[in-house]
């Protein structure tokens, strides 16, 4: 987390009271136009926090950017790491590869389609438009080191006290360069679906930015697509097809629950493949909830498989979302035999023990859609 160290003398909270509204946005906006108006930038930025499923963050990265300007990237390479994951992104400028090491696999993708994105310029973006809302304020904060660089400490945020919602940023500004080098972000959300509030979720992430090198100027482009050798291209296999029989497993829930498939014999079962920090797999959580409460002791069985997350991850998931129905953990193995790509993934079982339907992704009218299904086959 960023640690601040906070000068509070006579003559500061003096200087304080008199900085006027529209010095605080002038200081905002020489931060945004240091970071729009550089051709080639390149900086180190560590994440560390919480987001809004409850998995802490720890991500360093290594960005280089070739080109810049307004919202394209010329050419960009960047190396993350996250744990002892190492990610890497390369646009030449005509297409993008990633290289994800753990599995030794890669994506060419298309530069018509969303590529990466800048975590500087996606924050700097985000503050340019809290600031042309009315309902964003802008409040001058105790001056800050980050660093050893003194900084100006600005928040800018909006507050729904009535629903007890938030959208913060806290910018740490080096007062002598205008850089942007730290950035708190403090969000407390509403989930919903069509209108309807699914839930609220929080998020806290801080970012540390560091070993800056800007130029004004366009820089040759050093960045060439390679696929290092022994890599292979990340394919989607498709999921088992109808008619399939279904292969069988023993899972262990995150409780210490054992379930095998063979035991759930003469029984309708829907298998959900999910993981922690899944957008649609947090809209699909609250249904499956009620559709399990709904079949409890019953011939159909909802069992949901978390395929990423370590037993340690998925206590917590459960913990923080309130989770009463079991999770069975260490599914990575089965989503492979499943042929699972994407969260959420859904296998409905026949009695017979065959594959009767599939889904990737949580839709429109799910329950009502899935439940007939269900009925259809009891």
């Amino acid at each position: 987390m960023i640690k601040l160290l906070v000068k509070l003398s006579a003559f500061f909270v003096c200087l304080l009271t008199c900085f006027s509204a529209k010095a605080q946005q002038e200081i905002l906006q020489k931060a945004i136009n240091k970071v729009g108006s550089a051709k080639n930038i390149s900086y180190n930025v560590a994440e560390d926090g919480t987001n809004f499923f409850g998995d802490e963050i720890h991500t360093k990265s290594h960005v280089n950017i070739y080109g810049y300007k307004g919202n394209i990237f010329s050419a960009y390479n960047v190396d993350t790491y996250q744990g002892q994951n190492k990610f890497k992104y390369l646009f030449d400028g005509q297409k993008e590869l990633e290289l994800y090491f753990k599995d030794s696999v890669y994506r060419l993708k298309d530069p018509q389609k969303k590529l990466f994105v800048s975590p500087l310029h996606e924050l700097s973006a985000r503050v340019k438009e809290a600031l042309i809302q009315s309902k964003f304020v802008v409040i001058k904060m105790a001056d800050s080191s980050i660093n050893k660089a003194l900084c100006y400490h600005i928040l800018v945020h909006h507050e729904d006290t009535v629903k007890k919602l938030y959208d913060r940023f806290h910018l740490f500004i080096d007062m002598k360069s205008d850089l942007i080098t730290a950035l708190r972000t403090e969000v407390r959300g509403e989930l919903s679906k069509e209108g309807m509030v699914l839930g609220t979720l929080s998020e806290k992430i801080d970012y540390v930015f560091s070993d800056f090198r800007i130029s004004t100027e366009h820089k040759r482009n050093p960045v060439t697509i390679e696929i290092p050798q022994g890599f292979k291209p990340d394919v989607r296999i498709p999921m088992l097809a109808k008619g399939t029989v279904a292969p069988q497993w023993t899972l262990t829930s995150a409780d210490g629950r054992k379930l095998s498939l063979a035991a759930l014999k003469n029984k309708v079962v829907l298998m959900e493949f999910t993981f922690n920090g899944c957008p649609a797999c947090m809209l699909a959580l609250p249904v499956l909830e009620k559709m399990h409460k709904k079949y409890d002791g019953t011939d159909v069985v909802i069992v949901s498989v978390n395929y990423v997350d370590t037993k340690e991850a998925v206590d917590k998931f459960i913990k923080t979302n309130k989770v009463k129905s079991p999770i069975y953990i260490n599914g990575r193995p089965l989503a492979k035999v499943y042929q699972v790509s994407a969260g959420p993934s859904f296998y409905l079982i026949n009695k017979k023990g065959e594959i009767d339907w599939t889904s990737e992704g949580f839709f429109e009218d799910f329950e009502s859609r899935v439940t007939a299904s269900i009925e259809a086959l009891r």
